[in-house]
């Protein structure tokens, strides 16, 4: 693991910073340093999985990967144009609904696996969901709801996916404590769970298939 992995993984963002301008003034490749970024981001998000991190770290090591990100970026559209990512997600706190804790865990670990992330926020309505899907072409939905009574507001942000033609374009996925308590069943979508690392796992598998 170089410098700057090794970096992320201590949660050291000084450490990080100063490893990402030793290696520019060497000329390395800022694709490299991403790359290298990204690895220290799922060493981490593998140290969460096993209960060595929390939340917190978790958080600490993604504003750190963004510090890292915001000076790459500007060398990387330079030279290539833009930079590489691994899928494309589109998420939000369904209309009604203000929990975002869950969904906020999800968005960290996408981004820390390279997943561009575009995160509509919470109390998102049914046509903010159908334009991002437009303007984002994402291979992924996924919708987030703490209240049953959010059930409804689910089945028709769905079926406004049909009516608008991209619910083929893509696959859903529903997390946040609504799936613990009702049948699954009911739910409009692909594949739901309560558990935000087997809910980023299923969009890894979606992406890897798209």
């Amino acid at each position: 693991m170089g410098k700057l992995a090794e970096a992320i993984v201590s949660l050291d963002k000084n450490a990080a910073l100063a490893a990402v301008e030793e290696a520019l003034k060497a000329k390395i490749d800022p694709l490299v340093l991403v790359d290298e970024a990204r690895e220290g981001l799922e060493v981490v998000g593998e140290k969460f999985d096993r209960g060595e991190y929390f939340l917190m770290e978790l958080m600490r090591a993604a504003q750190i990967f963004q510090g890292v990100a915001a000076v790459l970026n500007p060398k990387i559209v330079e030279a290539y144009g833009g930079i590489r990512t691994n899928g494309k997600v589109v998420i939000g706190t369904v209309a009604g609904d203000i929990h975002d804790l869950g969904k906020n865990i999800v968005k960290i670990l996408l981004e820390c696996r390279g997943v561009e992330v575009i995160d509509l926020g919470v109390d998102v309505p049914t046509l903010k969901f159908v334009e991002a899907i437009q303007q984002h072409k994402p291979q992924v939905v996924g919708m987030s709801a703490l209240l049953t009574a959010s059930v409804s507001e689910m089945n028709k942000n769905v079926e406004a996916f049909e009516v608008a033609g991209v619910r083929g374009d893509v696959k859903i996925i529903v997390g946040g404590g609504i799936v613990g308590e009702i049948d699954q069943k009911a739910l409009k979508a692909d594949y739901a769970t309560i558990d935000a690392n087997v809910g980023v796992k299923q969009i890894e598998n979606w992406i890897g298939e798209a």
